[in-house]
């Protein structure tokens, strides 16, 4: 009650005052903040021998499992020399956001609790080569290359 009686004793440049940091506070709290769920990855897709495997089918797939109730898939295909890219996935939340959906998660467990990041590469769709899968850890730099079995 003494808080509430001192602001009415303020005047009107104080209102002002406190109306300005209120909304840049609002502000802070609902501007849209840039995480990224995986950084840019670019890599070759090679066989047990060494050689490079062109026209084999990868997919990317991510998720913050924070942020998003589902995951996401971008399927693409290599080139000549085997390469393949995907650009760099993020998400943006704003603080209140992040704190509400941390809040969300308390108590709960397994893929429903996670609140980190994920995200892989599947190479698949091919007769010849064996499906491999490679996992992007957060923190770590993506790998750039993959060995996939080829079928004998």
């Amino acid at each position: 009650m003494k808080v509430i009686q001192w602001i009415t004793r303020l005047g009107p440049r104080w209102y002002k005052a406190l109306a300005s940091v209120s909304i840049v506070l609002l502000l802070i709290l609902l501007y849209p903040f840039k995480t990224t769920t995986v950084p840019e990855w670019n890599l070759r897709v090679r066989d047990d021998s060494g050689a490079t495997v062109r026209g084999i089918k990868v997919t990317e797939h991510w998720q913050h499992y924070l942020f998003e109730a589902s995951g996401h898939e971008d399927p693409r295909i290599t080139n000549e020399e085997g390469r393949v890219g995907f650009p760099a996935r993020s998400i943006r939340v704003s603080l209140l956001g992040r704190l509400l959906a941390r809040m969300g998660k308390i108590g709960t467990h397994g893929d429903p609790g996670r609140i980190d990041p994920y995200a892989s590469v599947v190479v698949w769709g091919s007769k010849d080569h064996s499906l491999t899968v490679a996992v992007h850890r957060e923190g770590e730099l993506p790998q750039p290359e993959i060995k996939v079995q080829r079928r004998r």
